[in-house]
């Protein structure tokens, strides 16, 4: 039995990865790079540690990531204040069906803890998770395991007792890792070959994530 849910956050309870995805672009652009769909699509939730060797592979050595992410960063503040931030449908269904059973609801994103705040309360989402663990409170980020294990360990459970929503293949791996029930909820992308052994179920939105929860 289900006894918690564990979010992503951009791409699943608010709309801002095709957000991330248009500041990649312009961020790289004013640096001299342009990214491909693809190549902007792979680092979804992906962390330093694997983004920056990513992007030197992909890119050359002459891209400087941290430069570039920081003013990707910048970019997407710079829209959310401006244009406010969307919430992805379904989500209020579904945390009214976790209210019912008694299921405990947190976040694990990879945006830093305070962004992540920040933004949920934007989108009308504040105070609805009992806990919320940000990329920058773990050592290793997604596509590693730790978050979840992290955020698990929060609401005093174990992974395994735990469902994980996510949109992305980083996160993914990342929930499956650590030994959640991995639902996903496409955003940007549908599944692909690789991750679909890792999944328990795949839901057009938050909406139809209860069917597969009753499965579990």
């Amino acid at each position: 039995m289900i006894r918690g849910i564990l979010f992503d956050m951009d791409g699943v309870l608010l709309d801002t990865e095709k957000i991330y995805f248009q500041c990649w672009k312009q961020s790289a652009r004013e640096f001299g790079f342009e990214l491909d769909d693809e190549t902007t699509l792979a680092v979804r939730s992906c962390c330093k540690t694997y983004a920056a060797p990513f992007f030197k592979r992909k890119m050359g050595d002459a891209f400087d990531y941290l430069t570039i992410r920081d003013r990707r960063r910048e970019l997407v503040s710079a829209y959310m204040e401006s244009n406010g931030i969307t919430q992805k449908p379904g989500i209020l269904p579904l945390l009214t069906y976790c209210h019912e059973k008694n299921i405990l609801t947190a976040v694990a994103t990879a945006t830093a803890r305070e962004d992540a705040q920040k933004r949920l309360k934007m989108a009308g989402l504040s105070d609805m998770f009992s806990n919320i663990v940000g990329g920058d409170q773990v050592q290793n980020g997604k596509p590693d395991p730790d978050i979840y294990r992290i955020a698990a360990e929060q609401v005093g459970l174990s992974p395994q007792e735990c469902a994980a929503i996510e949109d992305s293949p980083n996160g993914i791996i990342a929930a499956f890792a650590a030994g959640c029930h991995v639902i996903m909820v496409p955003d940007l992308t549908p599944p692909v070959s690789a991750i679909e052994p890792l999944l328990s179920g795949i839901a057009a939105n938050l909406e139809q994530v209860i069917p597969i929860l009753e499965t579990l």
